[in-house]
């Protein structure tokens, strides 16, 4: 069925904005975007509200809990399931989830993909790999060796993940991890773009320190998640064209929590940490590094964690802008920037003829008021309404 949403500004993702048009769409994708009147089999006057492509969030950790949830594999399906309709509600259209315990999330993928759940794009990794007792041991591959980083590889692109997901050095979630030791080498990381390399899939790395990070990116992973760069690092990544996930609304959540559960994180953090996060965001202008929207949130039932799904993103593009960057790019960051890196360029990110109509109607003009993202009404996933408020 072609439909059609006229009288609505878009903004296509590119940098541009139609103050007043027209799109259609049907469920194999975006037929066309005009100035003029088009007609179709279903018709919304979009009330000169703003259309925008369906976002992106690069970073989150689907399922149940913090690292190491024992949950049953049906308790994190569930959870799953409740966590990918809670982000249609912000506007979020495709998710990278970066760790998830026992393969669930590429098992939810599956049953999407099979069309018999609907909700976000999935880009799944399932289990990460880490070194022995490393950063999110629970759920990961174990390696100790470059031999046995292949093996692991190979396990997780056995088990279907979309990404290879490494722990470059621990981590503020995992009680008695030093955040800023390096854990995988560079020859292991390097062996696991290798394997990534031969078979299609994306790379990252969680880097919360800078040697593990220059170790990372030195071994070519696409995207380097949290870290709190220097300039030596941004040169590095722009060097490498390494992609940047920064995630500040999590760490400025862990300083500013008062939850005694999350005491031993706070233990590990310092409010100077947002400073640093404030320099890698002008680093990464300065060097043009690709910044994409990213937030680390872990999930749980209720969606009342540390960093909520769906909701934290808008957070994360307020911080973007508040320490430098443009609404547009802002928006950029969670559209077409976060294509590009995940490889979905072709089908998504910006609305083009072509490409599916995964798309966000904005009661407002976020790229004027970028608080204005928050006010979502209809969420399009594949051209089907999917959320409407």
């Amino acid at each position: 069925m072609k439909k059609v949403i006229h009288n609505v500004r878009i903004i296509d993702g590119t940098g541009s904005v139609l103050e007043r048009g027209a799109i259609l769409f049907d469920e194999t994708g975006i037929i066309e975007i005009s100035e003029h009147p088009l007609k179709g089999d279903w018709e919304l006057d979009g009330g000169r509200k703003t259309l925008l492509p369906g976002l992106i969030d690069c970073h989150v950790h689907l399922g149940k809990g913090a690292l190491g949830s024992a949950a049953t594999e049906v308790e994190q399906g569930m959870c799953i399931t409740v966590q990918l309709e809670e982000c249609l509600k912000y506007g979020i259209t495709t998710l990278r989830n970066m760790g998830t315990a026992d393969d669930c999330d590429i098992k939810v993928r599956n049953l999407m993909n099979k069309g018999l759940l609907k909700g976000p794009r999935l880009i799944a990794s399932g289990r990460g790999i880490s070194i022995t007792g490393g950063h999110g041991w629970q759920m990961n591959y174990e390696c100790d060796t470059p031999e046995q980083a292949r093996k692991a590889a190979r396990k997780a692109i056995y088990a279907g993940a979309d990404i290879l997901k490494m722990f470059a050095t621990g981590g503020m979630g995992t009680k008695g991890s030093i955040p800023n030791a390096p854990q995988l080498s560079e020859e292991q990381m390097r062996v696991i773009c290798e394997e990534a390399d031969r078979v299609g899939l994306l790379t990252g790395a969680h880097c919360t320190g800078i040697e593990g990070a220059k170790r990372a990116i030195r071994a070519g992973v696409r995207s380097i998640e949290h870290i709190q760069l220097n300039e030596e690092t941004a040169r590095l990544m722009k060097e490498k064209g390494s992609y940047y996930c920064p995630t500040i609304v999590t760490r400025y959540n862990i300083i500013h929590s008062t939850e005694p559960e999350y005491e031993y994180m706070r233990k590990k953090a310092s409010p100077q940490d947002l400073e640093r996060k404030r320099r890698a965001i002008e680093l990464c202008l300065n060097y043009d590094i690709p910044i994409c929207a990213s937030t680390d949130s872990i999930g749980t039932l209720k969606n009342n964690g540390l960093t909520k799904m769906g909701e934290s993103l808008h957070m994360e593009l307020m911080i973007y802008h508040e320490y430098g960057l443009t609404n547009m790019q802002a928006i950029q960051s969670a559209t077409r920037t976060a294509a590009r890196m995940l490889r979905i360029d072709d089908i998504t990110g910006t609305l083009e003829p072509g490409k599916c109509a995964d798309m966000v109607l904005i009661d407002g003009n976020p790229d004027e008021h970028l608080e204005d993202i928050r006010n979502v009404v209809m969420t399009f996933r594949g051209g089907e309404v999917l959320y409407q408020k």
